[in-house]
């Protein structure tokens, strides 16, 4: 989501500066500039609450964002109407579906002239997250600004104090649906926590092994048979099973699922050492970087051909694992995995 909130919102004449006027420009061969405007003292009293305090809701779950997410979330940070951004992925916390988007804005009362500026404010931070012609309603008992465009992406924005709450999805029932338990949580005086948490829901070890249309995953024949790949393990691993990539008639690549105790791994975020630490043990200690792919992110820890590289990403409470001598292999097979796979 790339905004821009500030230009032509809030003229720099208009922000607030010392309370008091400002000596004119001048021009260093006719001397005072005409017609120059001093500086009107100006600026909203909006009060301070920290972004966290919005990430609360009834059956709701802040976990964290993608790495691009935060980074589309930073770029709004302009350093004067807007001082912070926080970002975080919505999801239920009954079977861990990703319901929308919300991002705090931390806003800078000073730098904002008057409740009029203010107000058209946020609707352009509403328009530009939705897309759409923006509209005022109302939900639990509060103000809410609304954009929806025409294939049906909606843009909610609310303010508390200094926070203005941008909820974004693809469904305008899911946003709603967010924005409002999230109001109505507040009117009850509850507040978020600063740590995201993302839901992590049991799936069979077994049923991640999709038709992939370039893969086909081989079972791993018995050990009296032919000597057997070594199996990944991790603490509190509840079970694992294995398989061949097969790509164009060879075996290219091993994965693996990895099932782990939800209750010793309450949450995803949880699980991102574990993986990472997991990646680099089956790349002969080269240290993971995460990278997204389809929408996920992966623990890479990749080598030169011939050397042993690995990815490692999560299903549910299953930690996946991609690896095997060809770099370019391993990436091709987590690609294809990922997407069969779908949304976590």
């Amino acid at each position: 989501m790339a905004l821009v909130l500030s230009a032509g919102v809030v003229p720099l004449s208009c922000r607030a500066g010392d309370g008091g006027s400002v000596d004119p420009p001048t021009d260093e061969r006719d001397g005072p500039t005409p017609g120059a405007v001093p500086t009107i003292a100006g600026g909203v009293e909006l009060g301070e609450l920290d972004p966290a305090t919005v990430f609360v809701g009834a059956e709701l779950s802040f976990g964290s964002p993608l790495p691009s997410e935060q980074a589309a979330a930073d770029a709004l940070v302009n350093g004067a109407e807007i001082r912070a951004a926080v970002a975080r992925r919505v999801h239920t916390t009954s079977d861990g579906r990703h319901l929308a988007d919300v991002v705090v804005l931390v806003l800078d009362g000073t730098q904002i002239f008057d409740d009029a500026v203010l107000g058209a404010f946020i609707e352009g931070a509403v328009a530009a997250a939705g897309g759409g012609d923006v509209a005022e309603t109302t939900l639990a008992g509060a103000p809410v600004v609304r954009s929806i465009d025409s294939a049906g992406r909606a843009a909610l924005g609310f303010r508390e104090a200094n926070l203005l709450v941008l909820v974004t999805s693809a469904s305008a029932a899911d946003a709603e649906l967010v924005a409002t338990r999230q109001l109505e949580a507040r009117a009850r005086g509850e507040a978020g926590t600063p740590s995201p948490v993302t839901p992590v829901v049991a799936v069979p070890v077994d049923a991640v092994f999709v038709a992939v249309p370039t893969v086909a995953f081989a079972p791993i024949p018995p050990p009296e048979e032919e000597p057997s790949p070594v199996a990944p393990a991790v603490p509190a691993m509840l079970g694992v099973s294995g398989r061949y990539g097969v790509v164009g008639g060879e075996r290219r690549t091993v994965v693996w699922a990895l099932a782990t105790d939800p209750g010793t791994y309450a949450s995803a975020e949880a699980l991102d050492p574990v993986m990472r630490d997991l990646a680099a043990a089956r790349a002969e200690g080269t240290a993971a970087t995460p990278v997204e792919i389809g929408g996920r992110v992966v623990h890479s820890s990749t080598n030169a051909p011939g050397r042993p590289s690995a990815h490692v990403f999560r299903h549910g409470n299953l930690v996946l694992v991609v690896e095997g001598v060809h770099p370019d292999q391993v990436d091709a097979v987590s690609s294809a995995w990922i997407a069969a796979l779908g949304p976590t």
